[in-house]
């Protein structure tokens, strides 16, 4: 409903000239555009200024009771027959993103979130001031912004970018009930080292020539952190080996998948004349066992 003048004067509808003239001159002191250069100043100072001009002229003001009381009771009339079909609002939803890892999208986590919920002044009930000065409470704005700390529990096993939706954690709706909900967008990190196929989670191992042929260990990542996998000797480039009980953990067993680890067999950069030498070695020994043909 659009406010009376006495409203925005912050006056009674029985108030003397007297005191709408000081009341007047007091937002007057609030609001001049000299003082206020806010946008919402210049609209109250107008609003201010329409008010005591109607107000402070008998004439005026007693056609402006008659047309008020004729205006209420046409609301009142009306509103007999509206009332059934006012519908309440339901305020707004939120959403907030947050971010894990691929372990913690295995197994499940928490996250803590921050959000921001506005309500109306419960203070100055949205009129933004107060006896006459900005509300002290929400500072003119009308509303009040709450800062609150919500644990959200992520379910093990999702996928990138699922939506969790919290029920009633929005912005405040025209009942408690019906507020907006809090939606948690779910994002899973990315990671170069492993891929995950239909439960089986591969990667690569780079290792050197002289790894490859002479055999050893190297150090690999899984889901539950770094584990070292033996490579016989002469294993070969490309070839695949399977680690048991690092992959995917099934929820409904509790144990945990495979790995399979795929070998690439790296050529160094740069040599020293030394290692130079032994390749040569190397390659006249390959030589001389092959014939003098390269294989």
């Amino acid at each position: 409903m659009t406010k009376s003048y006495y409203d925005i004067l912050n006056i009674s509808e029985g108030a003397s000239k007297k005191e709408i003239k000081n009341q007047y001159k007091k937002l007057v002191k609030m609001f001049h555009p000299d003082v206020n250069s806010s946008l919402e100043a210049e609209f109250l100072f107008k609003e201010i200024n329409k008010a005591a001009e109607v107000l402070l002229d008998d004439e005026k003001r007693k056609n402006y009771d008659s047309l008020r009381k004729t205006d209420s009771k046409k609301h009142s009339f009306n509103d007999l027959f509206k009332k059934k079909d006012i519908k309440p609002k339901k305020g707004d939803d939120i959403f907030v993103e947050v971010e894990i890892n691929y372990q913690e999208a295995l197994l499940g986590t928490y996250r803590i979130v921050n959000i921001s919920q506005s309500s109306i002044c419960p203070k100055c009930q949205g009129r933004k001031f107060a006896n006459g000065t900005i509300c002290p409470y929400c500072k003119g704005i009308g509303e009040k912004t709450t800062n609150k700390k919500i644990t959200v529990k992520i379910p093990a096993g999702l996928k990138n970018k699922t939506k969790l939706r919290i029920k009633n954690e929005g912005k405040e709706g025209s009942t408690s009930i019906l507020n907006g909900d809090l939606f948690i967008i779910v994002n899973i990190e990315s990671n170069s080292e492993l891929r995950i196929i239909d439960g089986t989670v591969y990667c690569e191992a780079k290792i050197s020539p002289y790894l490859a042929v002479l055999g050893g260990s190297v150090k690999v990542s899984t889901l539950w952190g770094e584990a070292m996998i033996k490579i016989p000797p002469l294993t070969k480039a490309n070839q695949s080996f399977k680690l048991v009980n690092v992959g995917v953990l099934d929820t409904k067993t509790n144990k945990k998948g495979d790995e399979i680890v795929k070998i690439i067999i790296e050529t160094p950069s740069s040599i020293t004349d030394e290692e130079y030498r032994l390749y040569e070695k190397l390659r006249d020994i390959n030589l001389k066992k092959k014939n003098g043909k390269y294989i």
